[in-house]
């Protein structure tokens, strides 16, 4: 699970993470990494990169202490969890791990997760609810076999019907390679 692998990584607030890193990143990675509006809207609308859902998983679990600990609930609740991976053209771009604790979840929102196309953050915010992103966390992976060498990134998504989730994203480096090309095509 990619929650799992990634209590291990040392994560930074996003000015910190632009202090250590800004230098070393191309604008369009910053801007990927560092957006807080439903990232899939950004590279579809500003940069044309068309992404489709690939559902790997989802089922009902419980929260760990970490998790909990971000989404301000109590360790042991129950929770959705749902992997997804993001591709363009069918190449993956970045997988997605969201945790959505059950207790605020609306049935319409339960309804479109479990047919697994649309991404998360569209999801709510095309239900009308309005959405905001906090607790913006950046690391890069280090010795992580698959994701060795990884940009990844959390944050906790809240909407006004009182659905929250935490959602992990690691970005291959095929994202960066296809918004290259998109940029100079």
């Amino acid at each position: 699970m990619i929650q799992q692998l990634l209590h291990t990584q040392t994560w930074l607030d996003v000015r910190s993470w632009r202090a250590e890193y800004g230098e070393t990143l191309t604008p369009v990675q910053i801007s990927v990494l560092s957006v807080v509006t439903p990232l899939t809207r950004l590279l579809e609308g500003k940069y044309g990169m068309k992404l489709d859902v690939h559902l790997h998983d989802q089922f009902v679990d419980t929260i760990d202490e970490t998790e909990a600990k971000l989404l301000k609930v109590d360790a042991q609740e129950r929770c959705l969890r749902r992997k997804v991976s993001l591709l363009s053209r069918g190449e993956v771009m970045f997988d997605a791990e969201s945790v959505l604790p059950l207790n605020a979840l609306p049935i319409a929102l339960m309804d479109e997760l479990e047919s697994g196309k649309r991404p998360l953050a569209n999801l709510l915010a095309d239900q009308g609810l309005s959405l905001s992103r906090f607790n913006l966390n950046i690391a890069l992976i280090k010795e992580a076999g698959l994701y060795d060498g990884c940009w990844v990134r959390r944050s906790v998504l809240d909407s006004s019907s009182g659905a929250q989730a935490l959602v992990t994203e690691v970005f291959q480096d095929a994202v960066w390679r296809k918004l290259q090309y998109l940029i100079q095509r």
